[in-house]
């Protein structure tokens, strides 16, 4: 998934029949912020094309963009294999 900096949690997930995408929905972990995001890919898509979709705007600061430590430490709190979360298991790489 790309990064964008903020910290995201996943509330849900379903399988969309009229366009064959799954769609994952994802939450501003800061307490007070509203923004919401949406992320559909095809699951047989080898490209790993994704869409994501951004709703509402940020109720707080930007994200640390000058620290590494704080970049990485954001980003492994955003990593989802999306293809595990329906398929049960890691994608072999």
């Amino acid at each position: 998934m790309p990064e964008d900096g903020y910290e995201w949690k996943k509330y849900g997930q379903k399988f969309i029949k009229n366009i064959q995408k799954f769609r994952s929905y994802f939450r501003c972990r800061h307490r007070l912020c509203g923004a919401k995001k949406k992320v559909e890919w095809h699951p047989s898509d080898p490209s790993g094309a994704l869409r994501v979709v951004y709703e509402g705007a940020h109720q707080h600061g930007s994200p640390p963009s000058s620290s590494a430590a704080a970049g990485a430490a954001a980003g492994a709190s955003n990593k989802y294999e999306l293809g595990a979360q329906y398929f049960g298991g890691a994608r072999p790489q």
